[in-house]
C-alpha cells in the first residue's frame, strides 16, 4: 500500500514540476500542435481481452516524448471502451491509481513502457469484444499538444491474468 502512494506521489510531483516549468517560462509562444504530436510517439500497443470479467481488457504500450519539453497526458478513449483507467497487475487498486492516464507527466526526451507486469491501462465497458487480430483505435489526449490516435492489435485472452 505503501508503494501506492509514493507511485502516485512522484507522478504528481512530475506533473506540478512540468507546469510551473511551463507557467515559470515568462514566454508564451504559440504552439505547434502539429509539431507536438508527432514528437510524443505511441507505439507497441496491444490490447488483450480479459480472460475472465467478459467487459473489461488491458492495452499495453510504449509512449515516447522526443520533444525539448515535457508534455501532459491528459487521457486516453477508444470508441471500444466506457471508460480507460491505469491498472498495475499486482498492486491494490486505488482512485489515484486509475487516474493516472489523466496526468501522466512526459518529461522530454523520454520512454515510458506499460507492459503486462506493470502500470498498463484497463478498458472498461466493453459491449462487443473485438477479435483477435484486429485492430482497436486509442486516443491519447496531450495537453497543448493535440491528439494523437493508434491502433492496438488485439490479441487471445490470457488465463494466466487475472486482469
Amino acid at each position: 500500500m505503501k508503494r501506492v502512494s509514493v507511485l502516485t506521489a512522484l507522478f504528481v510531483l512530475s506533473t506540478a514540476q512540468a507546469m510551473a516549468q511551463q507557467a515559470l517560462s515568462g514566454t508564451v509562444v504559440a504552439r505547434d500542435v502539429d509539431h507536438d504530436a508527432q514528437r510524443v510517439v505511441v507505439m507497441d500497443g496491444t490490447f488483450r481481452p480479459s480472460a475472465y470479467f467478459p467487459n473489461r481488457g488491458a492495452g499495453y504500450f510504449t509512449i515516447r516524448n522526443d520533444d525539448s519539453v515535457d508534455h501532459l497526458l491528459k487521457g486516453i478513449s477508444s470508441p471500444l471502451c466506457q471508460n480507460v483507467v491505469a491498472h498495475h497487475t499486482n498492486q491494490q487498486q486505488t482512485d489515484g491509481a486509475n487516474d493516472l492516464f489523466t496526468h501522466l507527466a512526459l518529461p522530454h526526451d523520454s520512454t515510458m513502457i506499460f507492459p503486462r507486469s506493470g502500470y498498463h491501462m484497463m478498458c472498461m465497458g466493453i459491449r462487443q469484444m473485438p477479435a483477435a487480430g484486429s485492430k482497436v483505435p486509442f486516443t491519447f489526449d496531450i495537453l497543448n499538444g493535440g491528439s494523437i490516435t493508434v491502433s492496438f492489435t488485439v490479441t487471445a485472452p490470457d488465463e494466466l491474468t487475472h486482469d
